[in-house]
């Protein structure tokens, strides 16, 4: 088995725009006076200190793709038409995944204790966004990453759980990037805990033969 690349820190920008977004929320439009638009920042702010994003990455070769099932070195398979043709023209494909840690869900669990479910939600608005901001900057690392090594990655990405990738390949994400490092557990449910814990997988191919991809 490969080695398993650990990047301690992800430097994530404060997703604030899009953390608004989730929660159909526009701070400039919508009329608050001084007192609760500071009460408002001061929580996200709050939630976004807690987030501590981590990750992990692997490169595996791919060993077999007969349009529904795909097999990669080290015998790990994943049955998905949808995976199938991400990788139709891929000879490798990368696993990666983020977490931001548990605190900032504790925290939204302590608002909700407390009564105030509109804290919580914006709480977890704030754990789910920079969990998605750290996927994004994890995914764009890779890029130049394969980029230096005369590839290209595929134009999307999938998470386990969307169409046919069904939601129990997370244990495949689990072993192959070795999660419990991070202190992430998966429930019989193939849930992440902590919640707020994204995997991903994107292909890879020689520049040559994705053109026009």
């Amino acid at each position: 088995m490969r080695d398993v690349h650990v990047l301690n820190t992800i430097p994530v920008v404060f997703p604030e725009r899009e953390i608004l977004f989730r929660l159909k929320f526009n701070i400039h439009k919508t009329e608050l006076d001084e007192r609760q638009r500071e009460k408002f920042k001061s929580i996200m702010m709050k939630a976004f200190a807690l987030c501590k994003p981590t990750g992990a990455w692997l490169e595996l070769p791919l060993l077999l793709n007969d349009g529904s099932r795909v097999v990669f070195e080290g015998g790990y398979e994943i049955k998905s038409h949808s995976i199938a043709e991400l990788l139709r023209n891929c000879d490798s494909a990368f696993f990666m995944g983020v977490t931001v840690g548990g605190a900032v869900s504790a925290l939204a669990n302590e608002y909700i204790n407390a009564g105030d479910g509109a804290l919580a939600l914006i709480a977890d608005a704030v754990g789910s966004e920079t969990a998605e901001a750290a996927i994004d900057w994890l995914n764009s690392y890779l890029a130049g990453y394969a980029r230096r090594k005369g590839k290209v990655l595929t134009s999307q990405r999938f998470s386990a759980g969307y169409g046919d990738f069904l939601l129990e390949n997370q244990r495949l994400f689990y072993e192959i990037l070795d999660l419990q490092k991070f202190g992430v557990s998966l429930t019989d449910t193939f849930i992440f805990v902590p919640e707020k814990t994204v995997t991903a997988i994107v292909g890879a191919a020689n520049t040559s033969s994705m053109e026009g991809k």
